[in-house]
């Protein structure tokens, strides 16, 4: 359920990225270079923020409960 809004994020935030920005001086950076990182840094945060719910609830990570359930079930043992 948050795992696809963290790749969308993701996604988004690759767009805004721009190479050597922590090189540069910031009293060399224009306008649109200052947004487009600001947006960048916005869209990872999001993107880490729904990694991390998604690591707390969504059932296909190994070590839930439900996910083990679900592939007892698959491979055909009772608990």
């Amino acid at each position: 359920m948050y795992l696809g809004p963290a790749f969308l994020f993701a996604a988004f935030a690759s767009l805004f990225y721009i190479p050597g920005f922590l090189d540069t001086p910031l009293g060399i950076l224009t306008p649109r270079q200052l947004v487009s990182q600001l947006l960048f840094f916005v869209f990872a945060l999001i993107s880490l923020a729904s990694l991390a719910r998604s690591i707390e609830l969504d059932p296909v990570w190994p070590w839930r409960p439900e996910f083990r359930r679900v592939m007892n079930w698959l491979l055909g043992r009772t608990q």
